[in-house]
Parts: structure tokens; sequence; C-alpha cells
């Protein structure tokens, strides 16, 4: 994952901002008296608030497990496919320099090229056809390599093998890079967060400070809730993400 500190400054902002506006209003409303219109519905507005709260943590848990499952695949598939590399560059060093290093230079081609550009492609959505030019010539290489005798053949064969092992990883790893959680799940966990929130804000707390310790509280959680949710969304931007640097391991570490 990505080394960057937990929560960024920017979402630090927000959050502030968040705040400040919620305790204003909620002052402004507490001190406009129109709680008063409220006391007698205390024991409604608290079973309202429970049972959209009991709705929200569990569409919210569905949510997080859907993307969290997919956010591992994803880092898995990277792992995979980088180790499937790697074993092209290990299996290889029996071949002649001249049949190998064809294969070594094609692998650190194509690992450099999703470094410096596939992270940034995936993160925004666009097409990889770059890449996926480069990781073709990684397998034309391996195929070009014609074994000189018995123990070579043997060799071809398993490169052979591994080549093909790191395209499904591959094809697996592009597959899952794009999806997303869908508009109408977010938007509905966006709709029971906000009404939490409303309801929060008309809640008669008899205690001033117990109210404004409530409406702090209530932001912080939700606010935290949908970062969690989007950030992790998207596994190739934001705060948490996968990390790259299986294959930066391939342009450095192994010749």
């Amino acid at each position: 994952m990505s080394d960057r500190q937990i929560l960024p400054a920017v979402v630090s902002y927000r959050l502030i901002k968040l705040l400040a506006v919620a305790i204003v209003l909620y002052l402004a409303l507490h001190l406009s008296g129109i709680y008063r219109f409220f006391f007698n519905d205390a024991e409604g507005i608290a079973t309202l608030l429970q049972i959209i709260g009991t709705l929200y943590s569990v569409v919210y848990a569905f949510a997080i497990y859907v993307i969290w499952g997919q956010f591992t695949a994803v880092e898995n598939q990277i792992v995979a496919e980088a180790g499937s590399l790697k074993d092209l560059l290990l299996f290889s060093n029996p071949l002649k320099p001249a049949t190998r290093d064809p294969v070594v230079r094609a692998v650190k081609s194509y690992s450099r090229s999703v470094v410096e550009t596939e992270w940034k492609a995936l993160s925004r959505g666009e097409d990889t056809e770059k890449n996926s030019r480069l990781f073709a010539e990684v397998v034309s290489s391996v195929a070009a390599a014609v074994p000189e005798d018995e123990t070579q053949r043997g060799i071809s064969q398993r490169l052979l093998e591994i080549a093909n092992q790191s395209s499904i990883h591959r094809d697996e790893r592009l597959a899952l890079s794009v999806k997303r959680i869908p508009r109408t799940l977010m938007l509905f966990v966006s709709t029971t967060a906000s009404l939490i929130f409303f309801l929060i804000f008309f809640y008669p707390f008899h205690n001033l400070f117990l109210g404004l310790a409530a409406i702090v509280i209530t932001a912080t959680l939700l606010f935290f809730a949908h970062f969690v949710l989007t950030d992790l969304d998207n596994p190739f931007e934001g705060t948490w993400n996968v990390s790259s640097k299986s294959f930066s391991d391939l342009i450095t570490k192994f010749h």
C-alpha cells in the first residue's frame, strides 16, 4: 500500500469545515428555540434514527466487504503477475546471453511502463493499450528464445508456461482494476448517512454540550466512513492504494 499519511491535509481541511458548519448550524437551531417543538417526539426521532442507522450499518458493511475484497484481489494479482515476471528472469539464467537478453529487456521495459504510466491510467479509467503491446513483446521474446539443446528446450518450455501464467494474472488484474462500486449503491449509502446527520440536528437534547458532542461525533464518524468507502473504491488512487513496488523491484533488483 501507499506510504502516505493516513489522512491527507486536504481531507482534514474538509472535515474541519464540515464540523465548523455543523456546530454553527446546531447552535443557531438550538438558540432559536426550535427544539421545543420536538420534545414530545424525542422517542419517535430516536426510533427513526435507530432504524436508519441499522440500515446504514448493514449496507455500509456490505459495500466495504465487496470493495475490500476487490482491493485485496487486485493486490494479489499484482504480486502474482510480478512474481511470474520475476520467475521469467530467474529461470532464464541458464540461457546464453544472446538468447536471454531480449527477455530481460522486454520484462524491464514492460515493468517500467507499468510503474510510470499504467498506475495513473488505471486510476483515471483510461485504456492501457501501450502496456498491452509491451507485454506482448515479453511473450514474443520468450517464444523467440530458440533452444540449442535438450536442456535449453526444457527451460524454454518452462518459460512459455510462466509467460502464459503472467498473461492470465495481467488479464485478471486489469479486469478487477476497472470495477467500481455501483452508483446506485453509493447513492443509497450516502443518502442514509445524510438522513442520520439530518435527524440528529433535530433531536431535542436538553443539554447543549451533549448535543454538540453528538453532532461532532456523528459528523466525524460519517465523514470517515464515506472517506474510507470512496478511497478504497479506486485501488490506484487515494490515500490507501496498491503499491507498484513489485514491478519496481523487477527494474532494479534483477538482471
